[in-house]
């Protein structure tokens, strides 16, 4: 096998799992990567106002209603704000009322999908911070 036959293939394995669902401005995209609890990751892609050069890649607050289903109220955790919006930040993304979100352009829509689902992934990581933070206390 080349390297082209090889990145081809990977490429096709990356997101063979993946549902791309058109919506009124965007996209939902239902990855197969898991959150801790192993229900999938979505992201949610949408044209910001009538601008066609001018996306949003979000989360569409998924992190944190699921920490939040964990027992982690980010409203009330500075530290956990933190944290997570140090992840943000380290991706190129931000969090808005409670959303990791990230701006792009359609030609970089791939990478910065990839990136916010990368942002998510390591975020949603400070479940088991929390847990281990918990246990020993006991």
């Amino acid at each position: 096998m080349d390297e082209k036959t090889l990145e081809q293939s990977l490429a096709d394995e990356f997101i063979r799992e993946w549902d791309i669902t058109p919506t009124g401005n965007g996209y939902l995209i239902t990855t197969d990567w898991q959150w801790p609890n192993h229900e999938r990751i979505e992201i949610f892609v949408r044209m910001v106002g009538d601008r066609e050069d001018l996306l949003l890649v979000t989360d569409g607050g998924e992190l944190f209603s699921f920490l939040y289903s964990q027992g982690i109220d980010l409203s009330k955790d500075e530290h956990g704000m933190k944290v997570i919006n140090g992840v943000a930040e380290h991706y190129g993304a931000k969090i808005a009322d409670f959303q990791m979100a990230r701006g792009t352009n359609p030609g970089d829509l791939p990478r910065s999908i990839r990136l916010l689902l990368e942002a998510i992934k390591d975020a949603s990581l400070l479940l088991w911070y929390k847990l281990d933070q918990r246990s020993s206390l006991h």
